[in-house]
């Protein structure tokens, strides 16, 4: 297989065979609507993926080691049940999209404002930037979330 993108979104998928990892061009990952419930170790061998949609799905959490995909420019983990963020998320610099909508997350890690390709709090779908509007934050408080995303760095780089 020569192609750069893969899909197997709506699937019933609850893990994928660790052959994956050998997919080593792979720039896009679509892994949505599965019954998916841990990352699937080979992901994190696809180290030249810039797009991974995991949403809606059965995730709880992301493992460290999601760090080791250093070229993702987007990451879409909204309907799952994640309760935190790993601070591996953090070193993805270049994540121009977060999608976290739709979780159990209640907070968010200090190093949060090392993404700053991340360029606004965003709502729409489509839009870059983080969108984390549809969880049960405790911190950083709505009030924060309210004053944008300079507002959310602001308040993680004082915390």
């Amino acid at each position: 297989m020569c192609g750069q993108v893969l899909s197997v979104a709506n699937n019933q998928l609850s893990s994928l065979p660790a052959s994956l990892s050998n997919l080593s061009r792979l720039k896009k990952l679509n892994l949505s609507h599965n019954l998916i419930a841990h990352v699937p170790g080979c992901i994190y061998n696809m180290k030249t993926l810039v797009f991974l949609d995991l949403s809606c799905n059965h995730l709880e959490n992301l493992a460290e080691n999601i760090q080791t995909l250093v070229n993702l420019k987007i990451l879409i983990v909204e309907g799952n049940n994640l309760h935190s963020l790993p601070k591996g998320v953090c070193f993805l610099t270049r994540l121009e999209l977060l999608n976290l909508d739709f979780n159990d997350i209640k907070d968010v890690p200090q190093e949060m404002h090392q993404l700053l390709q991340l360029q606004k709090l965003a709502c729409h779908p489509l839009d870059k930037g983080l969108h984390i509007i549809h969880n049960p934050l405790l911190k950083p408080v709505k009030e924060v979330l309210d004053g944008g995303l300079e507002a959310l760095f602001n308040y993680l780089k004082a915390g």
